[in-house]
């Protein structure tokens, strides 16, 4: 049982449906606001529901994200062109920064902005720099040009 609630998917699951029953009441208040017929209610009670909207919407996208970056691992992984989690480790797990910083110039030589399988392993090759931000700028690349590609 406590294994199972370690699995981020079920945190996700339950704070998005947290964050949908609070829209919800958020909706309901702001009905109740806007009854009034007051300019200064109503303009609170759009506040009130873009506040919680726009969370929705940000969750959205990074579910609608994650599950892309699933899509493309599998597609690489069933291609045979995943990289390989061969590099020496720290006593963290994490891999040494020498090494990583070594593929990352490798693969930052053979890049191509144009193809997402590119962008995809730079991300990764970021991240094993420790380089989070330029990673996930990256996978966000090789999400939007994965999805724009045609079906192979």
């Amino acid at each position: 049982m406590l294994a199972r609630l370690r699995n981020p998917k079920i945190w996700v699951v339950v704070f998005t449906l947290i964050c949908i029953i609070y829209f919800i009441f958020a909706l309901d208040r702001a009905r109740l606001l806007v009854q009034e017929g007051n300019v200064i209610l109503t303009l609170f009670a759009i506040a009130i529901v873009a506040i919680p909207g726009l969370g929705l919407y940000l969750i959205a996208r990074e579910i609608r994200f994650g599950f892309t970056m699933q899509e493309m691992g599998r597609v690489l992984a069933l291609s045979g062109q995943l990289l390989a989690d061969d590099l020496p480790k720290e006593y963290s797990g994490r891999s040494e920064l020498a090494a990583a910083d070594a593929r990352f110039e490798s693969i930052a030589q053979s890049h191509d902005p144009d193809d997402w399988i590119k962008c995809y392993l730079l991300a990764v090759a970021y991240d094993e720099s420790r380089d989070r931000k330029a990673a996930r700028a990256s996978m966000r690349e090789a999400a939007r040009l994965f999805r724009n590609a045609p079906p192979a």
